[in-house]
């Protein structure tokens, strides 16, 4: 690990809690946390660890993730510090926003907004950074980061970093169809002009409408499953199913929005994880969906 500390402007750090970088505020410790702060580090990082074989995780804002109680057996290598912007105009006249993978996607959202770009203002709210966005195709409001993606920069299997224009991958429902074991470093995205005043008007309705549609005061990691092939949403089922406000341990079904498990009173793992089973055997059992989790579950070697 020595090595991989070399690449980094600062010290390796041991024995971090999961807890303290993840949305969900639940995790044992990890061995080691990196936090490179640029493309050359992260590059090397990866290079480093693919050649020796090291067990490794890459982790951005910690949303939409579950990791183990017993906490990772390897190396975190958290994006949070990459987050440089930069807008710049393309040879065919258009504008692009370029961030790189650790950004926020909301502060992403509402730096665009205060520049008078718009399109990315139904993903107001949401959690993560832009890699992680990008590479699951988030989305809100009808509208997903497939719709605004222009351009993406990837370090592919080989280290290589290599820059796909749209339409060289594809999109699907919370699903981007990168080359395997690719990591995205920075996305483009192409935006329409607007008064920005009118902009911050419109993310402030998005707002008003996540505030009073989803749980706030407890740690949570957004929508636990996605929605159903038959229309049907998540949520609605889950609801239907007896499941809203259904508690198990610290974790807790919430009240507001059935499709979110919060971390209610000091959650463990075990306890979402119990929940996310029952909620699975009953839609499967009672309804005949099979329901799909729309989170990663990481457990303490993967």
């Amino acid at each position: 690990m020595k090595i991989i500390g070399s690449f980094l402007e600062e010290p390796l750090a041991l024995g971090v809690p999961l807890k303290r970088l993840t949305s969900y505020r639940i995790g044992g410790p990890a061995d080691v946390v990196a936090f490179p702060r640029d493309t050359k580090a992260l590059t090397s990082i990866l290079r480093f660890v693919k050649q020796e074989g090291i067990s490794h995780f890459l982790l951005g804002n910690g949303t939409n993730l579950l990791f183990d109680d017993q906490g990772f057996r390897g190396l975190i290598i958290a994006t949070t510090r990459m987050k440089k912007f930069s807008v710049c105009k393309e040879p065919s006249g258009a504008t692009l926003l370029t961030a790189q993978a650790g950004m926020p996607l909301s502060l992403l959202v509402w730096r665009a907004a205060r520049l008078g770009f718009s399109g990315m203002e139904p993903l107001w709210g949401i959690p993560g950074s832009v890699g992680g966005s990008v590479a699951c195709n988030a989305g809100a409001g009808g509208s997903s980061l497939c719709d605004i993606v222009s351009k993406i920069t990837i370090l592919n299997i080989h280290g290589e970093e290599t820059e796909l224009e749209k339409g060289a991958f594809s999109f699907g429902y919370r699903f981007c169809d990168l080359p395997p074991e690719s990591v995205v470093l920075k996305t483009s995205f192409q935006l329409d002009r607007k008064n920005p005043d009118e902009i911050l008007k419109t993310l402030e309705n998005f707002r008003n409408i996540r505030r009073l549609s989803q749980p706030r005061g407890f740690p949570s990691c957004g929508c636990v499953f996605k929605n159903s092939s038959n229309g049907l949403a998540a949520g609605e089922l889950i609801e239907r199913l007896g499941f809203k406000g259904v508690i198990e341990g610290g974790a807790q079904v919430s009240n507001v929005h059935a499709n979110f498990i919060i971390n209610r009173n000091k959650a463990k793992a075990r306890d979402v994880l119990v929940l996310i089973e029952k909620i699975v055997e009953s839609a499967q059992n009672r309804a005949g969906i099979k329901l799909e989790l729309e989170i990663k579950v990481v457990t303490s070697g993967k």
